[in-house]
Order: structure tokens, then sequence, then C-alpha cells
């Protein structure tokens, strides 16, 4: 009787500990695709403008259909509404600001970390780049908290510190 007692603890234990170990897992698989759709955005963000980029902000008005374009290759896979990321200045703000300015931006290094308080899917970034403009080159770092929904798409990013960069490219 006390070993019938015994192997059902065991056999127990050992399911919740595969079923912990397969949440585990998957949480881990999770946030990999999110890092990596936060990343390639702050790849976008902070990289450029290349001359397509360029030519197409030369542009007469404010969105041509060619910028629409552009957001849609670029953005549209990583957002969950591109509209409301263009509307509200954060897709694409950092990159008008250096061609506004002539300058180019080279992200050195980016780092993502998952907020650990929350169940949302939160991820603080930072990104240290460089600025440059007639061979001056200057460097900033910028700082954030990107959310993702259920799908994987980003949905918002707040507490944005750009270092004065934005000021600087004026």
């Amino acid at each position: 009787m006390r070993k019938g007692w015994l192997f059902g603890f065991i056999k127990k234990f050992a399911i919740i500990a595969v079923v912990f170990i397969f949440v585990v897992g998957c949480s881990t698989s999770k946030d990999q695709e999110h890092i990596q759709t936060i990343q390639a955005y702050l790849e976008n963000e902070f990289n450029g403008p290349n001359e397509k980029l360029s030519k197409i902000l030369d542009q007469e008005g404010a969105y041509p259909p060619e910028l629409e374009a552009y957001m849609k290759k670029h953005y549209d896979p990583l957002v969950a509404d591109l509209e409301k990321m263009v509307n509200t200045n954060n897709a694409l703000l950092f990159l008008r600001f250096a061609h506004g300015g002539g300058y180019q931006l080279q992200s050195k290094s980016i780092v993502i970390q998952k907020v650990d308080q929350t169940d949302q899917y939160a991820y603080n970034y930072e990104v240290e780049l460089e600025y440059s403009r007639n061979d001056q080159t200057n460097t900033a770092t910028v700082t954030g908290v990107i959310n993702i929904n259920d799908d994987g798409k980003i949905t918002l990013i707040r507490n944005v510190n750009d270092d004065g960069l934005l000021e600087n490219m004026r």
C-alpha cells in the first residue's frame, strides 16, 4: 500500500516537472520572437536614412505614396497598428529628423530586456548610436519601453529618453 502512494507521488511530480519545463520553454521561445521583432524595429529606426528613403522624404507632401509603401515594407510586419505608430511619431521619427538635419544614424549596440515585474509583454531597450554629419560624429543613447501584443506585434512605445538626440539634430 505504501509503495503505491510513493509511485503516485513520483508520477505527479514528474508530470508537474514536465509541464513546468514546457511552459518555461515556450515562454523563452515567445520572448525570443518578441526580442527579434523589437530588434528589427530598432534597427529600422536607428540606421539611415539610406538613399532610397532620403529620396522619398525629399518629395512634396507629408505622406507620399512611396513613403506609404516604404512604411508597409519596413514597419507593418512589426507593429499592430501602423497608422497609429505613424500618427504618434513612433515610427520613422528619428530618421525624419536625421534626414532633415543632414545626419546619418548608425546603431552601435542594441540591448533588449524583458520587464519582469509585469504579466504584459513589455521590454526595456537601450540603443547606443552614432549620428554624423559633415565628417563630425557624436553619440547618443536612446532608451524606452516597448509593449508587444499576443500576436507578437508592437503596440506601444513609451518612456522614450533620447539623450538630447532629436534636439541636437535640429
